[in-house]
This record gives structure tokens, sequence and C-alpha cells, in this order.
């Protein structure tokens, strides 16, 4: 089995990748008043020219006086289309996902989920580790028609969690889809959460990750219900770890997979990595 020094090593090395340091010309966005997110430049440029937004001490200043929620949700839906025209998004989801300050806190609106790495906005997803009765962990292979991550090794479940759910909900929903499991079949465990923010092709990716753990039971067989996922397979918790060393796992998945492993194991992580929620 892995032993704690090499996963704490394996961690600090994700940790590396997950929270490097950004690039010195992203551009601050702000909405009601507070910061959300940071842009692409070309991305703020571009909105500072239409009549909803403007450049101001070197930040991107939505120009919401006055409105509510809704309001500032209409103002982004807006900015994305004309983003997606521009081609400067890709990847149209047809899906909310809440814009806020920080983790948990008041949502200010809602936008289109393919704006949020080209501006830079905070997203939240959860993540289950699956576990057969014997130890070995179930993991999913992603489709190979997925934009990110195409043929990439991953949790049995992960997904955003859309504008207007709870976490347990996203998990539920996320569940169902990508392994056919209903959560009230299994008895399920809230690990820790941790936040990536690096740059990706599509912008900047800032996501804070809820992990969750489950064993299942020996006759269930997840099946992949969205054509989301090409393989499920049980592979021993040793072979995932080194696959994980390869870089076949995203790194998100990855990360949730050495979170729940340095737990159960009452492996003590540091710098801050993951937290308590």
């Amino acid at each position: 089995m892995p032993t704690g020094e090499r996963l704490l090593q394996i961690a600090a090395r994700l940790q590396a990748r997950a929270q490097p340091p950004l690039p010195p010309e992203l551009v601050p966005l702000r909405i009601a008043g507070v910061r959300v997110g940071m842009a692409q430049p070309m991305v703020a440029h571009f909105l500072a020219q239409t009549e909803g937004f403007r450049l101001k001490n070197r930040e991107l200043v939505m120009v919401d006086f006055g409105l509510d929620a809704a309001g500032r949700t209409e103002r982004l839906a807006q900015a994305s289309r004309a983003l997606r025209d521009a081609q400067l998004l890709t990847g149209w989801r047809n899906e909310l996902l809440s814009v806020r300050a920080a983790p948990g806190g008041p949502v200010l609106a809602a936008i289109e989920r393919a704006a949020c790495r080209p501006l830079g906005i905070a997203t939240t997803a959860v993540h289950l580790n699956a576990y057969a009765d014997d130890g070995d962990v179930v993991v999913a292979r992603r489709a190979a028609h997925k934009q990110i991550d195409p043929g990439c090794w991953d949790n049995l479940v992960g997904g955003m969690v859309p504008h207007g759910e709870t976490l347990e909900q996203a998990l539920e929903r996320e569940a169902w889809e990508e392994a056919g499991i209903g959560l009230d079949r299994i008895e399920v465990h809230r690990g820790r959460a941790f936040s990536l923010m690096r740059p990706v092709p599509e912008g900047l990716q800032h996501e804070t990750i809820h992990v969750y753990d489950a064993t299942l039971a020996a006759n269930m067989e997840p099946k992949n219900q969205d054509g989301e996922v090409d393989a499920i397979e049980t592979r021993p918790v040793a072979d995932v770890v080194d696959a994980i060393e390869r870089d076949e796992f995203t790194l998100e998945s990855a990360l949730v997979m050495i979170e729940s492993l340095t737990r159960r194991w009452g492996i003590a992580t540091t710098h801050g990595l993951y937290l308590y929620t």
C-alpha cells in the first residue's frame, strides 16, 4: 500500500499544479461592489466596450447600481452571449452557476457556466470516491468527446453545483447521471474541501471541490446514464495511486482521491490544501 510519506509528496506536487502563481495580467472583476473573478485581458477589454461594464482602476466593473440579483443575472446573460458571438468563450452549456464573492456567501447573480473561466468566476463542485466492500476503488474514465480532460480517469461521481442546488442535491443528481446510483441506497460520508486556482486554456479555473466517500454494496453495479463516461472499473488503491503519479487522472480527481486516503488513514496534510467545511 502507498506510504504516508508518498501520499504527502503526491499531495504537494498536486497542490503546486492546483494553486500556482497567477498571471499578473488578469483583470479583477467586480459585481455588486465586490470582487468575484479575474478576467482574461481580452475578455475584460471586450466587455468594457459594452454598455454594462467599464474599466476602473485596472478592474472590470459591472455597471449594476440599483440592480438586484435577477437584474445582474440578465446583464451577465447579455455579456455571455456577446462573448460567445465574439468567440471569446466556447462550450456553451445552457446551465447557470451561482456568482458569489466567497464560497458559501450570498448569491449575487447567476451566469452561464461557459463564461465562468473566461471571467475567472469561482465555481463549486462535488466529487464522490466510491469504494468496493473489499477496499478497492471504483473509478470512471471520462468520455472521449468531453471538452475538458477527455479520456482521463476520474472519481466515480463528480460535477458542478448548478445555481439553485445544494451540495447534496447536486451530488445526488450526479450520482444517478454518472453511475446510476441512488444515494438513498448507500451511506455517504462527507470529507474535506479544497480549492483550485490555476490558468487553463479557457481562462482561470477557480473552483472549490467538496469531497464525499461511500462504500458500494457487492451487488451494486454502477452504470453511466448520461453518456459522459466511457468505462467504469474497480481497481486496487495502489494501482490508482500509481496512475495518479502517471497523470492518468484529472487533477481534480487526483486531489479528491488523495484527500480521501489521507483522511481515512489518519495522515495529517500540511500547507492548508484540504479544509474542513
